[in-house]
């Protein structure tokens, strides 16, 4: 008698956390349903920050950290659009769109026309990477008369496109392209298509680990620079709400834990010091 009714309260008390965790699960859907969506502007061709995983998903940890965000903000749904690198921005600034996130870096011509979140989310700096027996190379002007390959948009393109101007006998041969896969930057450099091109430095390692380590990263960065999230001009709330659940991600060392994760070191440590 006593194993039965001991058995029985099991069953209830069992019963109870699964009606208990549903109803939960059925509110917190609920709330989301009544959030205002957000779309969110994001490539698929960029491994380890934003790409398709093998069930056609977007994975990677710039993903993670908008749903981390989305999580800690129930007045918002957000939801994700695939554009090309350079269209983001001309669907941000035409309204299609309510946030880009694309490991985008600050410039002026940038901050002109676009609202950035007042917390970096990742060290983006970029370096010049040349093929390993490349020994001449240690700077930009080492790449004078040489072809250096960018996406277009980018703020590596804009280095250069400020470099020939401010050095018009001493150019470097731009190349401005669409987001190329790992697949395509390798095969131009090895058959001379470009001498060089820009990454950072998990990007660096995981095409190293891919292809043997037929590369070599220039010693200095070309520029210091954290990535951020990215709004119109005329959503000061968004970006405001965005900011504080950043900063919760920040203090509580999920940030860090996400980029250990997905990039194998933590790139968020000294970008917002």
């Amino acid at each position: 008698m006593k194993k039965n009714f001991i058995k029985s309260v099991a069953v209830i008390l069992v019963a109870s956390f699964v009606v208990s965790g549903v109803f939960a699960a059925s509110k917190k859907k609920e709330k989301k349903q009544k959030a205002k969506t957000i779309l969110v502007g994001t490539g698929s061709s960029a491994p380890l920050y934003c790409y398709l995983d093998d069930d056609g998903e977007l994975a990677g940890f710039e993903i993670e950290v908008i749903k981390a965000i989305d999580e800690l903000l129930p007045q918002y749904e957000f939801q994700f659009e695939i554009f090309d690198f350079k269209n983001i921005l001309l669907a941000l600034a035409a309204g299609k769109i309510d946030i880009g996130a694309h490991m985008y870096e600050s410039n002026p011509e940038r901050r002109k026309n676009y609202l950035f979140t007042e917390y970096g989310y990742n060290d983006f700096s970029k370096y010049i990477v040349v093929l390993k027996e490349n020994t001449s190379v240690h700077s930009l002007k080492d790449l004078v008369g040489k072809t250096a390959q960018a996406s277009t948009g980018s703020a590596t393109g804009a280095i250069l496109q400020h470099w020939n101007e401010d050095h018009p006998n001493e150019k470097i041969n731009a190349v401005l392209t669409g987001t190329l896969t790992n697949e395509q930057v390798v095969a131009a450099m090895k058959n001379g298509t470009y001498d060089a091109f820009f990454t950072n430095i998990p990007s660096f390692n995981q095409i190293q680990k891919e292809y043997g380590n037929i590369f070599r990263l220039v010693e200095e960065p070309i520029s210091n620079s954290p990535s951020y999230f990215i709004f119109n001009l005329n959503n000061p709330q968004l970006k405001k709400d965005v900011d504080g659940a950043l900063k919760q991600l920040i203090d509580s060392g999920e940030l860090s834990r996400l980029a250990i994760k997905h990039l194998g070191s933590d790139t968020t440590k000294n970008i917002n010091k």
